[in-house]
């Protein structure tokens, strides 16, 4: 022991333990990705084989990494719900514009990404199915993340306008809900008779239709096309 009571060979054994715990998180980061890959290439149906060649490693290589299939399968659907919420987070906690442009920019934002990766969404859905995480489903909790930025958001205006904002939470659920339920019935139809741009447009009108509604059962009018007030800064 030196002079400032450190054991030596025990700081060279956690400095160790240290770099191989940042090594398995790297490696764990490259074989999710990978798995993005698989998705792509294969569909949601992937296999822990069919991940496992993409990441350029043999399938019981991955096991030095993930305690069992469920876990690499749990960890890559987790994986895309967080790229999901990451992409909508901006439209929701910084709003700019009137309340016809944030609409139009929160579902243009959702329906683009989901337009572009339905085999990762429905990756999500098919592990939700078959397994649980921590008791809970899984595209329940990229649901409940998602309404949940979209209810602060709601209840910053209505606050804000002086209306009532207990309607905030089952109206940011269920405008969330149709939104989610038109679009994955949009991209799962092969001949679809609307583009995508029609589809937004048509969202923002049905959700705008909605929120009004709602609005006005609780004292509130409000111009969809005149600029709202930014809210505070939130940290959260």
């Amino acid at each position: 022991m030196d002079t400032l009571g450190t054991v030596p060979g025990r700081d060279r054994r956690d400095g160790r333990a240290t770099r191989w715990a940042g090594q398995r998180e790297k490696r764990r980061a490259e074989i999710v990705a990978a798995a993005l890959t698989a998705i792509a290439e294969h569909g949601p149906g992937v296999s822990t084989e069919q991940i496992a060649e993409h990441a350029g490693i043999a399938r019981p290589m991955l096991y030095r990494h993930f305690a069992d299939a469920d876990d690499v399968y749990n960890t890559v659907a987790l994986h895309i719900g967080e790229l999901l919420i990451a992409e909508l987070a901006p439209t929701l906690i910084r709003p700019i514009g009137s309340a016809r442009e944030m609409l139009t920019r929160i579902i243009g934002t959702y329906v683009v990404w989901f337009s572009q990766n339905p085999s990762l969404y429905q990756y999500v859905i098919s592990r939700s199915m078959d397994a649980q995480h921590g008791g809970r489903h899984l595209v329940a909790d990229v649901r409940e993340q998602i309404s949940g930025l979209l209810r602060d958001l709601l209840t910053g205006y209505i606050v804000l306008l002086q209306g009532d904002p207990r309607i905030a939470d089952p109206l940011s659920f269920g405008l969330a809900g149709l939104v989610e339920a038109a679009t994955a019935r949009w991209t799962a139809v092969a001949r679809t008779p609307l583009d995508r741009d029609e589809l937004i447009a048509h969202l923002a009108g049905w959700v705008w239709g909605a929120l009004d509604a709602a609005l006005r059962d609780v004292g509130v009018e409000l111009d969809p096309d005149i600029p709202l007030p930014q809210l505070s800064e939130r940290t959260d």
